[in-house]
């Protein structure tokens, strides 16, 4: 079952953990006689994706899918228990770091990738 993927490549095998973040942006004004008002604006979330250790070429392969900065992402949403579809992220920065480098084995240590809905 996929649970998560780059486009239309099903990175889910890779995957250690899936977290969405809902965030809330609104307006809140107190008005002369002390009442609150307040003005929803939207909802973005964040998905922030565990992936395992990986070789080197498996590695590359998902940091060259998300290098253009701007992505589309489906993952399964924890509402509605269904694989959401084409959602345009944005990755604002990755962080990934060599586990070991030998002669015939290079592989990268686990890492996470937070993509923000636009």
């Amino acid at each position: 079952m996929a649970y998560f993927k780059i486009g239309q490549t099903d990175l889910s095998s890779y995957t250690s953990g899936l977290k969405i973040t809902t965030t809330t942006n609104y307006s809140a004004l107190t008005n002369a006689g002390g009442d609150t008002v307040v003005d929803f604006i939207n909802q973005k979330r964040k998905i922030s994706v565990n992936i395992i250790a990986l070789d080197e070429n498996t590695a590359s392969t998902i940091l060259s899918a998300i290098n253009g900065f701007q992505v589309s992402i489906s993952f399964r949403n924890p509402e509605t228990k269904a694989l959401e579809t084409n959602v345009d992220c944005i990755v604002p920065s990755t962080d990934v770091e060599y586990y070991t480098i030998q002669t015939n084995k290079i592989m990268v240590k686990n890492f996470s990738i937070t993509f923000t809905e636009l």
